[in-house]
């Protein structure tokens, strides 16, 4: 049984594109009897994690979208290195804002999330 943690967020970016509008986080390796408040010693917390991860999201987001005005919903997974490893794009306005969101979080360094791994998704609007 996994942990499904639902939290929303807005990212605005001071002359940005895109920002997150939901998001959704499972811990892929936490244990099923783990309240979301607690910590292993030696692990961020859920908050801070999200935090570093949308602050890392927001330095690779272009001013300006290469593909225009549109909105793309990403399903992803970051791996215990902070790394996200697979991406999956729906409900987009253009295959083109889909590569450009695929392109974004391929360049992401996370820190290692607790737990070991997280699924997250996220809504990006590009203005």
């Amino acid at each position: 049984m996994k942990q499904h943690f639902s939290i929303v967020f807005v990212l605005f970016l001071a002359c940005a594109c895109a920002h997150a509008e939901e998001t959704r986080v499972a811990p892929t390796g936490a244990s099923p009897l783990a309240g979301p408040s607690e910590v292993a010693p030696g692990q961020m917390s859920q908050s801070k994690f999200l935090g570093e991860l949308y602050a890392e999201i927001a330095r690779h987001t272009p001013a300006k979208s290469p593909a225009g005005k549109g909105e793309v919903r990403a399903s992803f997974h970051v791996n215990a290195q902070g790394k996200v490893d697979k991406v999956v794009t729906d409900k987009m306005s253009s295959d083109a804002l889909a590569k450009a969101v695929k392109q974004i979080l391929a360049s992401v360094q996370a820190p290692p999330p607790p737990g070991g791994g997280a699924d997250v998704s996220q809504v990006f609007k590009f203005h």
